[in-house]
């Protein structure tokens, strides 16, 4: 068992030490009472039964009633107890990771998949609370027990006792080969539901694109196989979780049948009454479920460690988009450069920006153009420092952007993308995402100057609609214009339009426009266009193609002077008018 993450989750134990002390203190009754009922045999037997002593018939069953009545007591508080530090540990584990990782760079997120993300994040901690909740407690209550009961064995026979303190090891003998097999399982088990999972979440988006292609089959057989995986390790587990109690009990048999012979052959002799037999052998079988209990907890603990384990492999994340806490940014006055800026993805060997070198004035537009795949949105994604440069710089009035308080550069950074983001909330709150402080009139006025005011006002509840996920109830263009208001009110001093309209119709992409313009005026604006005709105006147009800013220019020059730029143009001749 890794001891560092054991003492680590303590870490998580440590404000609730009281009440664990409480619930400690439960168990250790509960398992003395335990015992104490085991003994009782003895004196029910030889007094009442054998003795016909009166006082102890009157006697006995009100000790038995209080035994049990104080086992049950001191039972249900030693388990709320645990259950209230596993809830509270639990909250505090899915919150910390939750939070901690929203401020993990980019980079992570291309990494690990979402249903990965949401295994660990709600299945392996939950793992981890019921085993604070139930295996670790009931392991300890039981263990208690145990000590009371072998104490109740030995106050009774020496000689039967010794002869019952080796055969029970042995019968636990299989769970110590079993115990790192669970673990590997448990391990295996977290994987395959995250795979699951990914597969779940991945139909839910994609639903429309599996109808479209008639691929319902494909993808049901692939969740098959992946539950049939899961099915498998489920079943290693229970194969080995089952087989442990049958080899115990048939180790134990052969114990106890010859401690029955044994003890049998005592009474004949006079060296252990009646009373005393049957109290060991009450105190010998009650031993077979705390023994199971302490037993397969080993097996259970250790799936358990997997899941701490894949925990804390994200919580030992480090973000590196390092923030300075002491320059605030409070917007462009000059230029943005691009020095000599180098950037490729993690697990990538070919670099995806090479010597991209270019500066935009304040207040100003640049637009880039280029083959899919080429370069765009990486160099629109390091403004924000969604990633960062791995050589050159990028500075906003000579100044490095990784020298500026991250929060502030990015709240004066605003992006309209193709893939618009909403969130499972209200109109209202979506366009005042970050901005809890707007009042209805700035919401209703970004709305207007975004037209969508107008649209929002047919739906039922206006700006209390629920958008549900994704904005599935608004078409391209209307969620297109939302996203537009969202960055109006968010007042940005850098705008960044990443094929904004490239997803729309025509008619659609002509109000986006309006609204567009809207946006961009007093900003400093760069522009990654699909159509060329939205930025054929525009004076500064960087030509990339992969990774290569090949030429920059205005459209008449790039046109005369860049062969890539004039075969861009000629392709979308006859679709383009403008052009």
């Amino acid at each position: 068992m890794n001891k560092k993450v054991i003492k680590r989750l303590f870490e998580y134990l440590r404000p609730y030490l009281g009440r664990l002390l409480l619930s400690f203190v439960s168990m250790l009754i509960v398992g003395g009472l335990s015992a104490l009922l085991a003994y009782l045999i003895k004196p029910v037997l030889d007094d009442v039964f054998i003795s016909k002593d009166k006082h102890m018939l009157i006697l006995l069953p009100f000790a038995i009633i209080g035994a049990y009545f104080f086992k049950g007591f001191f039972t249900y508080l030693q388990g709320y107890q645990t259950h209230y530090v596993s809830e509270k540990i639990l909250f505090n584990i899915r919150n910390q990771l939750f939070d901690h990782m929203l401020y993990l760079p980019m980079k992570f997120y291309d990494k690990y998949h979402t249903g990965e993300l949401l295994s660990r994040l709600l299945n392996d901690s939950s793992v981890v609370q019921n085993s604070i909740a139930n295996i670790v407690p009931n392991a300890i209550r039981e263990f208690f027990t145990i000590i009371g009961l072998l104490v109740v064995i030995y106050a009774n026979n020496f000689k039967l006792a010794l002869i019952a303190t080796v055969v029970f090891p042995i019968a636990v003998y299989p769970i110590i080969i079993f115990s790192k097999k669970m673990k590997n399982l448990g391990r295996k088990r977290q994987v395959s539901i995250a795979g699951i999972t990914t597969l779940i979440q991945e139909a839910m988006v994609n639903i429309k694109l599996i109808k479209a292609f008639g691929n319902e089959k494909f993808e049901s057989l692939s969740f098959q196989r992946e539950c049939d995986e899961f099915l498998n390790i489920n079943l290693s587990g229970i194969k080995i979780n089952e087989l442990t109690s049958p080899l115990m009990e048939f180790i134990g048999s052969l114990g106890i049948a010859f401690l029955i012979w044994f003890g049998g052959f005592l009474v004949f002799k006079g060296e252990i009454t009646v009373g005393g037999f049957f109290s060991f052998i009450t105190a010998l079988f009650m031993l077979y479920k705390p023994f199971k209990t302490v037993a397969k907890a080993s097996n259970e603990i250790n799936v358990s460690v997997s899941s701490v384990e894949r925990i804390f492999e994200i919580l030992d994340k480090k973000p590196d988009i390092v923030s300075n806490k002491n320059l605030e940014f409070k917007g462009v006055k000059e230029s943005i450069k691009f020095e000599h800026v180098y950037f490729k993805y993690e697990n990538k060997d070919e670099y995806a920006l090479n010597d991209i070198s270019f500066e935009v004035k304040a207040k100003n537009s640049i637009a880039f153009v280029g083959e899919s795949g080429g370069g765009k949105s990486t160099i629109l994604d390091l403004i924000p420092r969604f990633y960062d440069v791995d050589k050159g710089k990028i500075t906003i009035d000579g100044t490095d952007v990784r020298d500026f308080e991250l929060k502030s550069l990015r709240r004066k950074i605003a992006i309209v993308s193709q893939r618009v983001l909403m969130f499972n909330r209200s109109i209202r709150e979506n366009i005042a995402y970050g901005k809890s402080d707007l009042s209805d009139e700035e919401i209703i006025s970004a709305a207007k100057s975004a037209y969508a005011h107008d649209f929002i006002m047919k739906l039922k509840n206006g700006y209390d609609t629920d958008l549900q996920e994704q904005g599935v109830i608004l078409s391209g263009g209307e969620k297109q214009r939302i996203a537009i208001a969202r960055a109006i009110v968010k007042n940005p001093d850098i705008l960044i339009l990443d094929e904004a309209t490239s997803a729309l119709d025509s008619e659609s992409e002509q109000i986006v426009q309006k609204a567009l313009l809207n946006l961009m005026g007093g900003r400093t604006v760069f522009v990654v266009a699909h159509r060329l005709s939205t930025i054929i105006s525009t004076n500064h147009i960087v030509v990339v193609k992969n990774g290569h800013i090949l030429a920059e220019g205005n459209h008449n020059e790039l046109f005369d002077k860049c062969e890539y730029y004039k075969k861009l143009c000629k392709i979308q001749l006859s679709n383009d008018s403008s052009l």
